[in-house]
Formats: C-alpha cells, structure tokens, sequence
C-alpha cells in the first residue's frame, strides 16, 4: 500500500512540473534563447520538488530525485526515441532535459529549509 501511495505521489509531482514546464513554454513561446529554454524547466522542476516535499519531509528529497530523472528519460526518450531527432550541433540546447533532477532536487532542498527556517 505504501508502494502505491509513494507512486501516486511521484505522478503527482511529475504532473506538477510538466503542467508548469508547459504553460512556461506557451507563454514564452518558440525557443530563442538559453533562457527561454531553461527557464520552464527550472521552474517546472523547483515546482515539482516543492510538491514532492510538500507529501514528505522526510521523503521529498528522494523523491524529488526519482521525478527529475524519469522526466529526463522520459523526454529524452520520446523526443530521440520515439521522434528520431538529431542531437543536433548544440548539445547543450538538445539535451535541456537533463536540468530536471538539479532543478527537483533545488525545489525540494529550498522547501525544507524554508520549513525548517519557519519553525
């Protein structure tokens, strides 16, 4: 029973980040930039690390981790897996998924210390 209430908690946060992570890509618009590229994924990812902390203090940090890496695969896997797309000749811009697990593990980090602080 844990098993899935820790599962459900990590779709949730999931969810949280990519529902972020998409509405910051809507209202920036196409890519130009590092920035407008980076942007929604730290803070979908800060997102998503506060609302893994959020179920569990004592849990948020790993699973904030567990988050950001299968969004990681998860996009890395459909957009070169499932879509074929070239690495291209900018990995840095090709490989933005990678950010997720630092910007979850970032989002959950600062939470707790802002409820340790508020205590």
């Amino acid at each position: 029973m844990l098993a899935v209430l820790l599962g459900l908690r990590v779709l949730i946060g999931m969810g949280a980040a990519v529902f972020v992570w998409f509405s910051m890509v809507l209202l920036i618009g196409a890519p130009v930039s590092m920035v407008s590229i980076l942007a929604p994924v730290w803070l979908g990812g800060l997102t998503g690390g506060v609302v893994c902390s959020l179920f569990s203090l004592r849990q948020g940090l790993s699973m904030a981790g567990v988050c950001g890496i299968l969004l990681m695969i998860g996009f890395i896997w459909v957009r070169h897996g499932m879509l074929g797309m070239p690495m291209g000749e900018n990995t840095f811009v090709t490989l933005w998924p990678v950010w997720f697990p630092p910007s979850f593990y970032v989002g959950a980090f600062s939470y707790m210390q802002f409820m340790r602080l508020k205590i």
